[in-house]
């Protein structure tokens, strides 16, 4: 009887364990949120990117990296995010979007270097 309330206490323990670990990861992600719309790109990416690393690996991760690689120059990194992202949301029409201004951003400043 002594080991089924061990077992029992310990299962207890491990749930709220993943639970805490998870709501730590989303507040890493909205903290992220409010970086970006602060303009901070730099920060929200390293928040985000800390999130992904730590089980968040979603869509919509990749889509806000991606966001914030483009705004920081990085276009090439960024256009590799939003695929990633798309490989785990194929129909997601906003990450779609995101990618479809980046290729003309990116072939307007081709266009603009010759």
């Amino acid at each position: 009887m002594k080991v089924k309330w061990i077992s029992i206490g310990l299962a207890v323990m491990i749930l709220i364990g993943c639970s805490s670990h998870r709501q730590a990861i989303k507040s890493e992600f909205d903290f992220a949120n409010k970086l970006a719309q602060q303009g901070l790109w730099k920060e929200a990416y390293f928040r985000w990117e800390k999130a992904r690393t730590q089980g968040m690996e979603t869509a919509s991760v990749y889509n806000n990296m991606a966001v914030a690689l483009e705004n920081m120059g990085r276009l090439d990194d960024a256009e590799k995010m939003y695929k990633k992202a798309l490989t785990l949301a194929p129909g997601d029409s906003t990450i779609q979007g995101n990618l479809t201004r980046l290729n003309k951003l990116s072939k307007k400043n081709e266009d603009e270097k010759k």
